[in-house]
C-alpha cells in the first residue's frame, strides 16, 4: 500500500472518530441539559418559602398579641424581644407532639394543633421573627455517630442511629445566636455573648461552659455531642411541606446555599 492511500485511510477514519466524537459530545449536552432542567424543576417546585403570607400575618398577630416590637433598642431589649417571641410560640403549643405528616405546619396549622415538635414550632418561631423585623434561618443538626456529612445526611434514613434536632438561629446585633424549639432557651453566654451553632459545634470543653443565668431548661441533649449542620433544611423526607413527595427534602435553597457557602 503506497503511503498516499495510507494518509489517505487514516484521515478517513480520523473524519470518522470526529464524527462520533461530535456526536456523542451534542447527545451528552443534550442530555445534561435536559437532567438539568429536571432537577431545576424539582428544586423550584420543592423550594420551601420564606415569606410571609397574608394568613401567616393573621396567626401571628394572634401568637404575638402580647409582644411589642422594640426598634432600635439596646441589646438586652433586643434579647428580651426574641425570648417573648419564642415564648408565645410555645405558650400555643405546650404539647410536645408531631403535627401529622402530609398536612402543612404554618402558623396558623400550629395554633389550630395546640401542639407541635422541634420543626413544627420552628416554623413559627422562624416566621415570628421574620414577622418582626429579624434576620433569621431555619436549621436542622444530626448527630455523628457515624461520619456523615450535610450531602450524605441528606440522603440516608434515619434508622436507629440518626437522630435530630430543629432550631432556629437568629441574627442579633452582636451575630448569630441559636434559638431553641422545644423548651425557652436561648444560646447567650453569661457574658451577654450571642453563640451561633457553628461557634458552638467548635467549642472545647461543653459541660462548663456558662450560660445566661435567665435560661429556663437546658441546652437540647444533642447539642453536647458532635453534630452536622445543615441550613435550610425543615425534613429529608419531604413529607411536611407541599407537594408532600416522599425522598425530595422540604428545604430552602436560598438559606441551603447562604449557610453553607457564604
Amino acid at each position: 500500500m503506497t503511503q498516499t492511500h495510507k494518509n489517505a485511510r487514516d484521515r478517513r477514519a480520523d473524519d470518522a472518530t470526529s464524527c462520533i466524537t461530535v456526536w456523542w459530545c451534542k447527545k451528552g449536552f443534550v442530555v445534561a441539559s435536559i437532567l438539568f432542567l429536571i432537577l431545576s424543576s424539582i428544586v423550584i417546585v420543592h423550594n420551601v418559602s420564606g415569606k410571609i403570607t397574608r394568613e401567616d400575618e393573621v396567626a401571628l398577630n394572634k401568637i404575638l398579641k402580647n409582644v411589642k416590637k422594640v426598634p432600635n433598642g439596646s441589646f438586652r431589649q433586643e434579647i428580651q424581644h426574641i425570648k417573648d417571641i419564642q415564648d408565645s410560640v410555645l405558650a400555643i403549643s405546650p404539647l410536645l407532639k408531631k403535627i401529622p405528616v402530609r398536612k402543612t405546619r404554618e402558623p396558623q396549622d400550629l395554633l389550630d394543633a395546640q401542639h407541635g415538635q422541634c420543626s413544627d414550632r420552628g416554623r413559627t418561631i422562624e416566621k415570628a421573627l421574620r414577622y418582626h423585623g429579624f434576620d433569621v434561618r431555619f436549621v436542622s443538626i444530626f448527630s455523628r455517630d457515624k461520619t456523615f456529612t450535610p450531602k450524605a445526611t441528606l440522603a440516608i434514613d434515619s434508622g436507629h442511629d440518626l437522630r435530630s434536632h430543629a432550631l432556629v438561629e437568629v441574627k442579633t446585633s452582636r451575630g448569630w445566636m441559636f434559638v431553641d424549639t422545644n423548651a425557652r432557651w436561648i444560646a447567650l453566654s453569661h457574658e451577654d455573648n450571642p453563640v451561633s451553632l457553628e461557634t458552638w459545634k467548635h467549642v472545647q470543653g461543653k459541660e462548663g461552659f456558662k450560660w445566661v443565668a435567665d435560661n429556663d431548661g437546658e441546652i437540647y441533649w444533642l447539642l453536647r455531642k458532635d453534630y452536622t449542620i445543615v441550613y435550610g433544611l425543615y425534613t429529608r423526607h419531604g413529607l411536611f411541606y407541599p407537594p408532600f413527595t416522599p425522598y425530595i427534602p422540604d428545604v430552602n435553597l436560598q438559606t441551603l446555599v447562604k449557610g453553607h457557602f457564604f
